[in-house]
């Protein structure tokens, strides 16, 4: 009989796919049938799409109140899974009390260096031990050969699964606003606010001059993206850079990744569609400032990380602490990365 392996993703689109290699890897592993839990929609979206999974369960417990999640969490410890893991990151609480809960026989995770309070780490079961010096790709590996004993193949490539009805809608965008002839290059100037995490954005009117940069090169547009609450922002830059640029807004995950996947380059700071037009190997310019570029860059080919190498950096860890700068010059790290050093990287990518 195959032993029930629970996968628990947590809530960030890039942290959930840089599991993917790994899945990738084990997915036909005899002797197991995997499930995944997801926390979040757009999750639950890529993890359903990729096809490595027997079953997905989704609760949507940062949302939902405690009693409905407490049913749902007992619905899924009905199952009785032999193995269940809590995948890098995952660093907070209550992601660890729902691990607990589901009640697999054997449950493994990340014992945290950083100890958040209250620090249920223990919930976890059998942990080990993060390692700051690797990428969170291979900080999931290693936590997968601990938890089923074997040796894995590595790889570095993220899966993000398009169908042909989200090509077609990134192709009717294109033809609808005649980008056809035009060498697209993708943006996304936002990112979640969770945490403060808004401050790891590198400055919009940087955007703005970047694109302005480039209203001489006619044949190069740039495409603004970012989900329903980065709508203000983005219609901000580009009413300010200029007609060699567009907003896509309100519009699905695959439907944007669709349109990302037709890029020449992308340029954005550490976010979930940096690691989505990774996994689509379009070439990522990524802006680094307060988190780690260690745990997180974009691992494709053609992708580049600028970053500050200040002794500050990287400030913000893995926790349940909001991101907040402590030095004198606030977030220089991001402050002193100039246009013209991402500009130079971009006509190069570019070719011209």
């Amino acid at each position: 009989m195959k032993k029930k392996c629970l996968i628990f993703f947590t809530i960030g689109i890039g942290d959930s796919l840089m599991v993917t290699p790994v899945i990738d890897k084990i997915k036909d592993l005899d002797g197991y049938e995997l499930e995944a839990l997801t926390i979040s929609p757009q999750v639950t979206d890529i993890v359903q799409n990729s096809g490595f999974f027997n079953k997905v369960r989704f609760i949507n417990f940062l949302k939902e109140d405690m009693i409905s999640s407490l049913k749902s969490v007992l619905e899924a410890r009905k199952n009785r899974y032999d193995i269940s893991i809590l995948v890098f990151p995952s660093n907070n609480f209550k992601y660890q009390i729902v691990h607990f809960l589901i009640g697999a026989k054997k449950k493994f995770g990340i014992r945290y260096l950083e100890r958040n309070f209250p620090n249920l780490n223990r919930l976890s079961g059998k942990l080990l031990k993060e390692n700051r010096s690797i990428h969170a790709i291979e900080q999931n590996f290693r936590l997968f050969e601990f938890a089923l004993g074997i040796k894995i193949e590595r790889s570095v490539k993220m899966t993000v699964k398009l169908i042909s009805k989200d090509r077609e809608l990134a192709e009717d965008h294109i033809k609808s606003n005649s980008l056809s002839d035009k060498v697209l290059v993708g943006i996304h100037a936002g990112s979640d606010t969770f945490k403060n995490m808004e401050k790891k954005r590198w400055g919009s009117e940087k955007y703005i001059e970047l694109i302005r940069s480039f209203s001489d090169l006619k044949n190069i547009h740039f495409i603004l993206f970012g989900g329903k609450p980065e709508n203000g922002l983005n219609e901000m830059i580009c009413s300010e850079a200029g007609e060699n640029c567009t907003v896509l807004k309100n519009v699905t995950f695959f439907h944007s990744a669709a349109l990302i996947s037709r890029c020449s380059a992308f340029v954005c700071g550490d976010t979930g569609l940096m690691h989505t037009a990774s996994a689509l190997q379009v070439p990522v310019i990524a802006i680094f400032g307060p988190t780690s570029s260690v745990y997180a860059a974009p691992l494709n080919e053609g992708s580049v990380v600028v970053k500050k190498d200040y002794p500050c950096v990287p400030c913000y860890e893995y926790s349940r602490t909001p991101l907040l700068c402590d030095q004198d010059e606030k977030y220089k790290c991001l402050e002193d990365i100039t246009v013209e050093e991402i500009a130079e990287i971009l006509k190069s990518k570019l070719k011209v």
